[in-house]
C-alpha cells in the first residue's frame, strides 16, 4: 500500500469537515458531541482510557519490579530481552492489527488483542524459568500491539476531529494513577505477596476494562472494505522483530562475534522496517514522516534510558522496588502535565516549536542525568532530572500523533496507526537492545556502565531536537 501523503492545508481541512460527525454505528446518529464526556461518547472515552491504564500500570510495574524477577529466576543476563521481547512482539502484531483495522474496522483487532494480553499475563504469573517468562511476555507484547492499534483507529472513527489532541491527551492522563500508584503498588505487592501476584492484579484490571469497553465494542462492527492484505508488511514485521531480539541476544555474550552479527541484525532492521513506515520517515521528510520520526527517536531515547533507572537505584543505592519505583512515579506525573497542555492549549503553541522545545528538554535531561550518575550524584538529582524528559515526551507525543493521524483518509488510518507503533515498537526495541550490549560492553561497572547507557540514550533525541521543525 502507497504511503498516505502529508496533504496540504486545503486537503486535510477538507478531511476534518467529512469527519466531524461521530459515526451513526457508534452513537446511533451523526451528531457533534460536546465534549470527551458529552453523553455520546462519556462510555466509550471511559472504556478507552480504563484500557489505556491498564497497559501503564502493566509496563510501569514490571520495569519496577524486573530486578527482583531477574534476580529470582535467575536470569539477570535477559534483562533487557523480558522488555525487548514485548516489543518485538508487538511489531509483528501492530502491522496485522493496521491492516485488519483497515478491512474490519477497530472491532476485531481489539476483541483478539484483549484475549491474547489476557493469556500472556497468566503465562508470566505462572512463569516457572526467566525463558517462560519471557515467552509469556510475546503473547503480551501481540496482545499490546493488537489493541494499541485499534484505539488509535477507533479515536478517528469515533470522535471527532477537534477532540483528537484532548483525547490523545486523555491517553497520558490515563498514566497518571498508575504512575503514581503503580510503582508503589507492585512494590509493595513483591515485597509481601510475591511479583507473580502484580500479574493477577494486572489481569484483574484488564478484565475491568474489559467490562467498560464491552458498551462500545458491539457499534464498532463494520462491513469488509476491500482493502487488500499487505502480505510484504507482514513478512517485513517479521524480519523486524527477528532482527531486533538477535541484537538484544547480542548482549548477553559481547564478543567479537556476537558484535558483528549485532551490526548485520541492525542493517537488516532498517532494510525490513522501510516498507512499514511512511515514505521518507529514515531521512526526515517534512510532514508524516517527521511526525512518525520524532515519536520514534524521542520513544527510543525514553526507553533505552528508563528501564536502566530503577536498576541502577537497586544496585548502586540499595532501594527496594518501592522506592526504585518512585522515579517512574513522577516521571509519570510529569509526562501527563506535558499531554494536558498539549490538550488544553494547542492551538496557541506552533507545533514546530513546541516539538523543538518538547525535544530539547528531553536532551537536556539525558545529559545531565549521565552527568550526574557519572559524578556518583545522590539518588534524589536524579529522581529530580528524570522527569524533565517526562515533560518533554509528555509535550511532544499528542501533538505529533493527532497531526499524524488528521493526514490520513479513512482506508488509511489503520496504516498511519501501525506506523506510529511501529515506530514507538521498533525504535524502542532498538535502544533498549542498544543500552543492553553498551552496558555488557562496559563490564556493569559502576557508576561508568550506566553514565555511559544514558549518554547514547541521548543521542537520538538530539538527533530529534534537530529536526524538530521539519513536523511543519
Amino acid at each position: 500500500m502507497p504511503s498516505p501523503r502529508a496533504g496540504d492545508d486545503t486537503t486535510a481541512a477538507a478531511d476534518r469537515d467529512r469527519r466531524a460527525a461521530v459515526p451513526d454505528d457508534v452513537t446511533g446518529a451523526a451528531v457533534e458531541p460536546g465534549g470527551l464526556m458529552s453523553p455520546e461518547l462519556r462510555a466509550t472515552t471511559i472504556g478507552v482510557i480504563a484500557l489505556v491504564s491498564l497497559h501503564a500500570f502493566e509496563a510501569l510495574a514490571l520495569t519496577t519490579v524486573m530486578p527482583t524477577i531477574a534476580r529470582d529466576l535467575d536470569g539477570e543476563a535477559l534483562y533487557a530481552m523480558a522488555f525487548t521481547a514485548t516489543l518485538a512482539a508487538g511489531i509483528v502484531s501492530i502491522v496485522w492489527s493496521g491492516n485488519l483495522a483497515d478491512r474490519r474496522g477497530p472491532r476485531p483487532p481489539l476483541l483478539i488483542g484483549l484475549v491474547l494480553f489476557a493469556a500472556g499475563l497468566v503465562l508470566a504469573g505462572l512463569a516457572p524459568t526467566m525463558h517462560v517468562l519471557i515467552g509469556a511476555r510475546v503473547v503480551q507484547g501481540l496482545g499490546a500491539g493488537m489493541t494499541s492499534t485499534a484505539l488509535y483507529v477507533l479515536v478517528t472513527r469515533v470522535y471527532p476531529p477537534r477532540l483528537h489532541t484532548a483525547v490523545l491527551a486523555g491517553f497520558s492522563a490515563a498514566w497518571v494513577v498508575p504512575s503514581v500508584a503503580g510503582p508503589f503498588v507492585a512494590g509493595l505487592i513483591t515485597q509481601t505477596l510475591g511479583w507473580r501476584w502484580v500479574f493477577g492484579l494486572s489481569l484483574v484490571v484488564l478484565v475491568l476494562a474489559s467490562l467498560l469497553l464491552a458498551r462500545m465494542v458491539p457499534g464498532l462492527r463494520q462491513d469488509l472494505v476491500p482493502v487488500p492484505w499487505r502480505g510484504r508488511a507482514l513478512g517485513c514485521s517479521v524480519v523486524v522483530a527477528g532482527a531486533v531480539l538477535v541484537l538484544n541476544a547480542a548482549a548477553e555474550h559481547v564478543d567479537g562475534r556476537s558484535l558483528a552479527v549485532a551490526a548485520v541484525a541492525a542493517v537488516v532492521l532498517v532494510a525490513a522496517v522501510v516498507p512499514l513506515l511512511p515514505a521518507g520517515t529514515l531521512r526526515l521528510a517534512r510532514g508524516l514522516p517527521t511526525d512518525v520520526a520524532l515519536r520514534t527517536l524521542a520513544f527510543a531515547a525514553f526507553s533505552g534510558a528508563e528501564i536502566y533507572l530503577p536498576r541502577l537505584l537497586t544496585e548502586r543505592d540499595g532501594f527496594g522496588p518501592t522506592l526504585a519505583g518512585l522515579s517512574l512515579t513522577v516521571t509519570g506525573v510529569t509526562w501527563f502535565l506535558g499531554s494536558s497542555v498539549q490538550g488544553r492549549w494547542d492551538a496557541r503553541f506552533e507545533v514546530g516549536r513546541t516539538a523543538t522545545v518538547a525535544l530539547g528538554l528531553m536532551t537536556v535531561s539525558l545529559v545531565a542525568m549521565a552527568a550526574l550518575v557519572a559524578v556518583g550524584a545522590p539518588a534524589w538529582t536524579l529522581i529530580a532530572v528524570f522527569p524533565v524528559a517526562g515533560f518533554g515526551i509528555g509535550t511532544l507525543y499528542p501533538r505529533v500523533t493527532a497531526q499524524a493521524l488528521g493526514r490520513a483518509d479513512d482506508d488509511e488510518q489503520g496504516f498511519v496507526s501501525s506506523a506510529l507503533q511501529i515506530g514507538d515498537s521498533s525504535g524502542g526495541a532498538s535502544a533498549i537492545a542498544l543500552s543492553a550490549i553498551v552496558f555488557a560492553v562496559a563490564g556493569s561497572a559502576l557508576p561508568g556502565s550506566y553514565a555511559l547507557v544514558i549518554a547514547v540514550m541521548a543521542l537520538p533525541v538530539l538527533v530529534a531536537t534537530v529536526a524538530a521543525r521539519r513536523v511543519r
